[in-house]
């Protein structure tokens, strides 16, 4: 019975966030009433405010629950990377393009537009928080392979683990402008770019005339 409780309480959350999302994307974040959430996820308001005291709490808790999603996809990559950091990054970060690029478009664009006007509130820090669990699965694997002589002694994983992710920012920013850029176009842009970090700018046989 209290399996079945749990159940049913996961089932009713996860129909709010996903009504919660669906409003926010058509109506906006500011536009979309609590009110609203819960008669399009049929629960009273009062449920609403029981599993979410907040609008803002209801948006985290979505972040929250993408961001451990993203992180789950990752797992299966870092536990088997294989031999090649490049080739197991690109693994990687395409794990991360696919879960966002099932996102709408127009929600990202309202999510970071709430982010960047509300300032260092709970929105934007949890953006921060999102892009650290992410670095910090990114910088594990890079570890590993500098352990294993697969990097340069001199490379600090971290601060290659902040490029990757500046990249996949970088063309996440222009996946949200760019219409015509479909995901599969996005994640060919990250690959190309994720060459040029590990393979370097100079063809090889300049690098040997060094």
């Amino acid at each position: 019975m209290t399996g079945l409780r749990d159940r049913k309480k996961r089932e009713v959350r996860a129909r709010i966030i996903a009504t919660a999302a669906r409003l926010f994307t058509a109506n906006g974040l500011d536009a979309t009433t609590m009110d609203e959430i819960a008669a399009a996820a049929d629960v009273s308001v009062a449920t609403v405010y029981n599993y979410f005291g907040s609008k803002t709490t209801l948006l985290l808790a979505g972040l929250e629950d993408d961001t451990q999603a993203m992180l789950a996809a990752g797992a299966p990559v870092l536990a088997d990377p294989g031999d090649d950091p490049n080739v197991a990054i690109k693994r990687l970060v395409q794990t991360y393009v696919e879960h966002i690029g099932r996102w709408d478009r127009e929600f990202l664009r309202e999510l970071m537009s709430a982010a960047l006007q509300r300032g260092a509130d709970d929105l934007a820090n949890e953006f921060v928080q999102m892009d650290q669990q992410l670095i910090v699965q990114i910088t594990e694997m890079l570890q590993g392979f500098k352990e294993r002589g697969a990097l340069q002694a001199g490379v600090a994983a971290e601060e290659a683990a902040y490029l990757v992710y500046s990249i996949l920012m970088t063309a996440l920013m222009i996946h949200m402008t760019v219409e015509m850029l479909p995901v599969e176009g996005l994640s060919q842009q990250i690959g190309r770019q994720l060459d040029l970090v590990f393979g370097g700018l100079a063809p090889s046989n300049e690098k040997k005339a060094k």
